[in-house]
């Protein structure tokens, strides 16, 4: 399975298990053979009834993978105060992030 496929496959997972606005390839992992061997995804998902701590919980007891992945989650209010923000983490990924799902918010 190329690197994409595995990548593309998380993604669609998420997307079958809530309804993120957008998610963004913060960074993928190689080993010396060019190989996938890990990658962070950031998920924006609309401000809800459900907290973004137990949204994450659910939804790496539900995707798995065959290899390893982080995903760091913003509500959307969230996203918003944060992205502008200077040095953040949200305004790095927001600048040099590539947007794999949904528009650059």
């Amino acid at each position: 399975m190329s690197d994409n496929q595995l990548i593309n496959r998380t993604v669609d997972e998420i997307r079958r298990i809530c309804d993120p606005l957008s998610i963004i390839l913060v960074s993928n992992k190689v080993n010396t053979e060019g190989d996938l061997v890990g990658f962070k995804l950031v998920v924006i998902v609309p401000d809800g009834d459900e907290s973004v701590g137990e949204l994450e919980c659910r939804l790496y007891m539900q995707i798995d993978s065959d290899i390893p992945y982080d995903l760091v989650l913003y509500s959307q209010s969230e996203w918003e105060q944060f992205k502008n923000d200077i040095g953040s983490f949200a305004w790095k990924i927001h600048n040099t992030g590539a947007y794999i799902y949904g528009e650059k918010l």
